[in-house]
């Protein structure tokens, strides 16, 4: 739990500088926009006092059967993927990195409220699908791709710990020609402490490398020589051994998508990242307006 934050009624976690009213009114105002929602939970954007915020709420998933179990488990176990979002958040805030700030954490008996500030911007294949329609300069495109290795290097070499890095929670914003800014959201499976082991962090770089085909191949390598030669050498070891480790892990990933989508049916290989035909993207599931 962040040193900044405070407990109220042990059921209420405060960021640095939130008052208790501050937090019960972002927990009930209601949606500008549902960005998505599932089985697991809703995510919100939200605005109040000309400040926009994201909210987070998580639902139990556990099989009808077990719930009349759970109000006996600790909160650890129930909300254990909000508790990790919350903690990631507020010691990725002491260590500079490019995460959302955590604002309040709520645990009721049925859901958890995370509520934290807004990152602007566009996951990273989306972000960089809207450039290309932009007829974006090959100069810039190329340039993009180093910036975000070296982003990439600096969030890991900061001691991010995540199982979820996808190009969904690799979010971007700016002009096709920059500045561009980069931030990471979705820590549920985050922690935040010594840069992650070598392995982790192949595993990392493999699933944000697992990108649609309008991202070529010339573009993934020149954001991995980016992120080696700024010093990713010391997480990764041997260039030469990383790279292939590296190449064949997306590989998989991607045979794997690909079988996944032809065993539902669906050919278009752009569909699976909630891009159209055209290559734009499209709404996520369950995205509408607010009430």
């Amino acid at each position: 739990m962040p040193r900044e934050s405070q407990s109220i009624h042990g059921k209420i976690l405060l960021g640095a500088g939130i008052s208790i009213e501050v937090a019960r009114n972002l927990m009930e105002t209601p949606a500008a926009w549902i960005i998505s929602e599932g089985r697991r939970g809703r995510l919100e954007r939200i605005e109040w006092r000309g400040q926009t915020y994201a909210r987070k709420t998580y639902r139990v998933t556990s099989p009808p059967s077990l719930r009349v179990l759970l109000p006996m488990l600790p909160g650890r176990l129930r909300w254990g993927r909000a508790r990790r979002s919350w903690q990631s958040m507020g010691n990725g805030q002491r260590s500079g990195l490019p995460l959302p700030l955590p604002v309040a954490l709520e645990e009721r008996a049925d859901c958890a409220i995370l509520i934290s500030s807004w990152i602007s911007g566009e996951p990273l294949h989306h972000w960089h699908a809207r450039a290309l329609k932009q007829q974006w300069k090959s100069v810039d495109e190329f340039r993009f791709a180093r910036w975000i290795g070296t982003e990439l290097r600096r969030a890991l070499a900061g001691g991010l710990t995540t199982r979820d890095l996808s190009p969904y929670n690799v979010l971007i914003d700016g002009r096709p020609e920059g500045p561009w800014s980069f931030g990471i959201v979705d820590l549920d499976d985050s922690t935040i402490g010594p840069p992650p082991a070598r392995l982790q962090a192949l595993h990392s770089l493999a699933q944000v490398g697992h990108l649609p085909p309008t991202i070529g191949r010339t573009l993934k390598w020149r954001a991995i020589d980016a992120f080696l030669e700024d010093g990713g050498i010391e997480l990764l070891g041997d260039r030469r051994k990383a790279i292939e480790e590296l190449s064949n892990s997306i590989t998989r990933l991607d045979e794997s998508k690909m079988k996944r989508q032809l065993q539902e049916g669906i050919t278009n290989p752009l569909a699976g990242w909630g891009l159209d035909e055209q290559g734009l993207p499209v709404p996520f599931i369950g995205g509408r307006r607010g009430p």
